[in-house]
């Protein structure tokens, strides 16, 4: 692994050398092992050194401390006597030093002083007390120090440095130098928290992942399994705080191990008062407040990780056992009390509550953590076979996107609840592909008491089969019921809002958005992702309504909070939506890595076939780029996927396509798939404007009254936006082109403003109206579309735009066969593109487009 920057370290560097300057005798720097002393200790040597004073290091280690002088015997005269007093060894050593001479005090480092030998440590202090030279000196917290060394902290000329972890920023960029093309968010938040702040176990912890495959790439993006252990130095300097502990003590660790944090009651009750002090005492283990709950964790996360190591299986069990015992023996008050009862009660292979192993794989369900939850349900319907555990079984493999092993799983029977009927509803639809049956299925329970449940999920199956308009009919059903249950109200609301914006309905996605964020609010301990589920229906919500800047900082705020909290997959939605708003911006290098993040985490959890949608849009950005290789690949992935996407997906997913054909060369394809996408969006029609809008930017007959007509509709800034653009391409308007730019960039939607300025560019120059012209130049920020190609091909006709474009990379033979015309007609069309770019050959041609090695 390469060398790590000096990096989060900056103020106490400065600490150092203001010290220097002021005349201090020396700076202490104390920390816990590997939190990198040593590293700043060099730093601030090596600036002194390249200031003009002399430096020099000495390192005391384990194996030198039994020999007098071992640590600064390199600090003797090479003439100095083989026998002689220590007196005078010591003498010399600072007749050296005194003699070493120069404008400015010279600067020894004394590497873990903590080892110094008796004679080394009293020759530092003899060279403190006459202040011959200025010392950076390291020790490690909790070790005893030597007299001399003890002396010098106590002098009052020496600065003392109390070395904390790294912060979060820090260790960031450790990771971003040691894993190029970047680390996932869920992954990264665990790497920071079992690192702890500290260099050296962050170190280790990457090594050991690098060796065993638990750090691995996916989709050009690293992930860290967290099952991996630490291994090396972190783990050898972590045992030695471990070892001398006696039986009782090394109980509260182990138990502590398998269910951290636990309450400091609780382990009093199965180890007893004193080996629990006697933890805390070590150091080993911390006393934090949970509300009313006092509690114990580990006083970083490395020893819990070497305890666990450490554990062998048969006594893991047992730890397990234990406090699932304890844990049911009283009431299971708090949030978290039946998830960790049910993962003890498994983990310790006796299952003798299956209700709240069932309970448990619900909150498992509710923090998204699916493994977790499939492995609980299935535990809990083999301790207790029924209809309930088969059908909880069933509704956890459809959120994996497993639909065939859920129908198997699933009871024949007729639903007899709400919950049933949405269990099986969405069987059908998500694994079956059978929307009929599955609004036939929720209609079976229209008389039960609490059948909104039901009504609510039908507005999600409606939403996803492209009919916006039916489902916010379905949500206002179950969000006009005062009574509903939160749970409705946060499905209905999430699918209500969703609907709402991709309708154009701005008001009623927000007053629909505000109903469903007070019923998950109140229900957040009850149902954790509902807040999380309202934020992915106002994002898409805010897609629709064409506010990028407002729907990008949703996602982004949503993510971030996600890979810190108690859902970590949560995350993985929250990345994918935020990367679909940044194609739609034009940000194709941060869309294809947050895409990217998406498709990786979900790829084996793909409840709503999500994957599809990302991978759509890995090759829209791989086409703004031009770079036409990974555009085709990433759209062949979505077509072999296994599962058709579901209908709402389809108009995204045509006009990505269509760029791809636009950004191929393949302009008269991309127009006719773009007027596909327009007929694919028959009720969602801000994404009908959009198609329509992409058949006039690749320079085709536009449907202007369409686009008029839908303008009206949706009555958004948008889409206003959008017609006026057409227009303005259509007819050469340079004021309605400048006009659509000025809305677009206030929407936040980058790539669309910008071609509408390029475009208005060119037609104030036509005109004549240089000035007008220059007032919307752009940065092309790499993207490859036809209207912003080094604004090269905005004089060309659709057709020799298309022709010039292929000619780049084909002969005029291959391109007569691909656009299904004669050779001399392509040559006649290649001569007049010649002509308007200026150029004499297809080697200037490829120099002009910017593909000098085709």
């Amino acid at each position: 692994m390469p060398e790590w920057p000096f990096v989060g370290r900056t103020t106490e560097l400065a600490e150092i050398l203001a010290a220097f300057t002021a005349g201090r005798t020396a700076v202490v720097v104390s920390g816990a092992a590997g939190v990198g002393k040593t590293r700043l200790a060099r730093a601030a040597v090596d600036r002194l050194a390249a200031n003009g004073s002399r430096g020099e290091w000495v390192g005391a280690t384990q194996s030198a401390a039994s020999i007098p002088f071992g640590a600064v015997a390199h600090l003797l005269p090479p003439e100095q006597p083989a026998v002689t007093g220590r007196l005078a060894l010591l003498r010399s050593i600072a007749a050296t030093v005194a003699g070493w001479g120069g404008d400015r005090r010279p600067v020894i480092g004394i590497d873990d002083a903590h080892l110094l030998d008796r004679a080394s440590a009293a020759t530092i202090g003899h060279l403190a007390a006459r202040r011959l030279t200025f010392l950076v000196v390291t020790v490690r917290d909790g070790e005893p120090m030597p007299d001399a060394v003890t002396a010098m902290l106590g002098d009052g000329r020496v600065t003392r440095i109390d070395l904390p972890g790294l912060p979060p920023e820090a260790i960031d960029e450790l990771l971003d130098h040691d894993l190029p093309g970047g680390l996932d968010g869920p992954s990264r938040q665990r790497l920071r928290r079992t690192a702890g702040g500290n260099p050296l176990a962050l170190r280790e912890l990457l090594r050991g992942g690098l060796a065993d495959g638990t750090l691995r790439q996916r989709y050009g993006l690293w992930r860290w399994d967290r099952s991996g252990r630490p291994t090396g130095r972190v783990a050898d300097l972590a045992s030695r705080r471990l070892r001398g502990l006696d039986d009782a003590t090394r109980l509260v660790l182990e138990l502590l191990a398998c269910g951290e944090p636990l309450p400091v009651a609780m382990l009093e009750r199965l180890a007893g008062a004193a080996p629990v002090a006697a933890a805390e005492e070590s150091g080993l283990v911390v006393v934090e407040r949970s509300g009313a709950r006092v509690q114990l964790r580990f006083a970083h996360p490395i020893y819990r990780e070497i305890v666990l190591a450490r554990l062998p299986v048969s006594r893991a069990r047992d730890r397990c056992r234990r406090l699932a015992a304890a844990a049911l023996d009283g009431p299971l008050r708090r949030r978290d009390d039946a998830l960790r009862a049910a993962l003890w009660q498994v983990d310790g292979g006796s299952i003798t509550h299956p209700e709240v192993v069932s309970a448990g794989a619900w909150q498992a369900i509710g923090r998204a953590d699916l493994v977790l939850a499939e492995r609980l349900a299935r535990a809990a319907r083999e301790a207790a076979p029924g209809d309930e555990a088969d059908r909880l079984l069933a509704q956890i493999l459809l959120y994996r996107g497993r639909g065939e092993e859920a129908a198997a799983v699933l009871p024949a029977s007729r639903p007899t609840s709400s919950m049933a009927a949405v269990t099986q509803a969405e069987l059908l639809y998500w694994g079956l592909d059978d929307v009929a049956a599955a609004e036939r299925t929720l209609d079976l329970v229209a008389g039960q008491p609490d059948h909104e449940l039901a009504e609510s999920e039908r507005s999600w199956l409606l939403l996803f089969d492209g009919r916006c308009g039916e489902a916010l009919a379905a949500a206002r059903r179950v969000l006009d019921r005062p009574d509903a249950l939160d749970q409705a109200v946060v499905w209905a609301a999430a699918a209500g809002s969703a609907a709402a914006g991709l309708l154009g309905r701005a008001a009623e996605a927000a007053a629909v958005h505000q109903r469903g964020m007070a019923a998950a609010t109140a229900c957040q301990a009850e149902l954790p992702w509902a807040t999380i589920e309202m934020g992915y229906g106002g994002t898409i919500a805010h897609l629709g309504i064409g506010d990028l800047r407002r729907a990008w900082t949703l996602a982004d705020e949503g993510y971030r909070a996600a890979i810190s909290g108690p859902a970590p997959l949560m995350a993985a939605g929250w990345v994918g939506l935020r990367g679909l708003v940044e194609v739609a911006r034009g940000r194709h290098e941060e869309a294809g890595a947050s895409l990217r993040e998406a498709v990786a985490a979900l790829e084996d959890n793909d409840t709503f076939r999500f994957v599809h949608w990302c991978l759509g849009g890995l090759a829209a950005a791989a086409a703004l780029a031009g770079d036409t290789g990974a555009a085709r690949s990433w759209l062949e992935r979505m077509d072999c996927r296994p599962g058709a996407p579901p209908r709402l997906y389809a108009p995204w997913l045509e006009r990505w396509r269509s760029w791809v054909l636009a950004a191929e060369g393949a302009t008269g394809d991309a127009v006719e798939t773009a007027r596909c996408a327009a007929g694919q969006a028959p009720d969602v029609p801000a994404q009908e404007a959009l198609a329509w809008y992409d058949v006039a930017r690749f320079g085709g007959p536009v449907d202007l009254a369409r686009l008029d007509e839908l303008a009206r509709s949706l009555g958004t800034p948008f889409a206003g936006a959008l017609s006026r653009a057409a227009r303005g391409l259509v007819d050469g308007d340079g004021d309605a082109l400048a006009a659509a730019a000025d809305v677009l960039d206030r929407l936040g939607q980058d790539l669309l403003a910008a071609e509408a300025h390029a475009a208005a560019a060119r037609a104030y120059r036509r005109a004549c109206l240089p000035a007008r012209a220059a007032l919307h130049d752009v940065e092309v920020n790499g993207w490859r579309t036809p209207l912003l190609v080094d604004g090269t091909t905005g004089e060309l006709t659709p057709r020799e735009r298309e022709v010039a474009l292929l000619a780049a990379t084909s002969s005029s033979r291959e391109i007569a066969h691909r656009l299904r015309l004669s050779v001399r007609t392509v040559d006649n069309y290649l001569g007049r593109a010649y002509a308007k770019l200026a150029v004499s050959g297809r080697a200037e041609l490829r120099a002009l487009l910017g593909r000098p090695g085709e």
